[in-house]
């Protein structure tokens, strides 16, 4: 039987120097995104997933919008797309 693969990860490190693992999205987390109403509730879906809920949806609803664009570029790194598609 095949071991699960682990998935790829990079650290973000926030402006206030907080930081978080994001791990690569497993498809199931990627087709849960998929069913939000639009692209920032994909994003928030796929952060909280991606941080193993170290990010909930109060905590990234206050970001910043730069925050936002940088960490947005971390997740298309490790989806393999970009959130405008």
């Amino acid at each position: 039987m095949l071991k699960k693969i682990e998935p790829e990860f990079k650290e973000f490190i926030f402006s206030d120097g907080q930081s978080v693992v994001l791990k690569a999205p497993t498809l199931a987390q990627v087709q849960k995104a998929e069913n939000s109403k639009n692209d920032v509730e994909k994003l928030v879906s796929l952060l909280i997933d991606m941080s193993d809920g170290e990010m909930d949806k109060e905590f990234i609803n206050s970001l910043p919008v730069a925050e936002i664009g940088k960490i947005s570029e971390v997740v298309a790194q490790l989806t393999g797309f970009s959130e405008k598609n």
